[in-house]
């Protein structure tokens, strides 16, 4: 039985004091306690609730021994359980503490770029691939985009740089297709860092069935969201505001805009769609932005922009 110095979790729930900010002793033995099989999912737990904390948590758990690889280990278990669609919730869990703790050394400063050139992001791209829609499935989708859009968050070139080069752009692809609004929303914030860096843009740009690939599933998740009823809905709203920037950064491109002229979702120019960034200033204005970019002058475009204008100035 392994022995818990100084912390005392026999009686451990989620009500507890063990939830609270951790020490850096607390820490380090709580790091020391994955070696054991038996005390590994309570501290997993613990740390990944700890994660935001402690800003010395990334460099404690990269250069503690052994522990990376045995973060590695907890995902790759859970390989074999991918098509299933019994995945039970507390193995579910259990992983994403592992990818938790994952994201908080993608997000430092510190360990990002020692965290990329290990190349451990690809090992989260089987979750991003996975089509299961069951609960279990859906948390461990979440879990890896977020470390994904840890890393992307600063928009450093390196960064995506190595996100091209290993494919997260079809990944993401795939989980705007079949992820819930959470990873819809998360996917899409990716792939719209990607689009804010030059070679990302012409990464999407240059390849017709890519840019085509990319143009249709943005358009079929405004499509759903309009015909399920949830466009004004906050977190579909969300999801709205990343797709309208993503269209927008694609019509920066010359090449892209003959293509947006006829893919463009003609909800997009609605009166009542419009009107729902009323408080969105920033949306508003990518949303004229992109229109303009895309039009030729035509009384309809200036129509719409008419529109949008007062949403702008608000």
């Amino acid at each position: 039985m392994y022995r818990w110095p100084e912390l005392q979790f026999e009686s451990w729930n989620p009500s507890e004091p063990a939830y609270g900010p951790l020490d850096t002793a607390s820490v380090v033995q709580l790091i020391e306690a994955l070696n054991n099989d038996e005390a590994r999912g309570r501290a997993l737990h613990l740390l990944s609730k700890n994660r935001a904390n402690r800003e010395d948590l990334a460099p404690l758990l990269w250069y503690s021994v052994g522990t990376i690889s045995i973060l590695l280990q907890e995902i790759i278990s859970v390989y074999h359980s991918l098509h299933s669609p019994t995945l039970a919730d507390r193995v579910s869990n259990r992983v994403c503490d592992a990818l938790v703790l994952f994201q908080c050394v993608a997000a430092n400063p510190s360990t990002k770029m020692p965290f990329i050139e290990a190349k451990l992001p690809l090992y989260l791209y089987p979750f991003l691939n996975n089509t299961n829609k069951e609960r279990p499935h859906q948390f461990l989708r979440l879990a890896s985009l977020s470390v994904i859009g840890a890393l992307a968050k600063v928009g450093d070139p390196n960064v995506i740089n190595f996100l091209l080069e290993s494919e997260v752009f079809p990944c993401c692809l795939c989980c705007m297709e079949v992820g819930d609004v959470l990873s819809k929303t998360v996917a899409t914030y990716i792939v719209y860092k990607i689009l804010t860096n030059e070679e990302g843009l012409r990464y999407c740009c240059t390849v017709a069935e890519r840019f085509f690939a990319l143009v249709r599933v943005l358009g079929s998740m405004v499509l759903k969201l309009a015909e399920e009823g949830q466009l004004a809905e906050n977190p579909s709203k969300r999801l709205l505001k990343h797709i309208i920037w993503c269209y927008h950064r694609l019509s920066e491109s010359p090449r892209s805009c003959d293509g947006l002229r006829c893919c463009l979702p003609v909800i997009l120019s609605d009166a009542a769609f419009i009107n729902m960034f009323s408080g969105e200033p920033s949306a508003a204005q990518h949303l004229q932005q992109l229109f303009h970019n895309v039009s030729s002058r035509t009384s309809r475009i200036q129509t719409i922009e008419k529109m949008i204008r007062p949403l702008v100035r608000g």
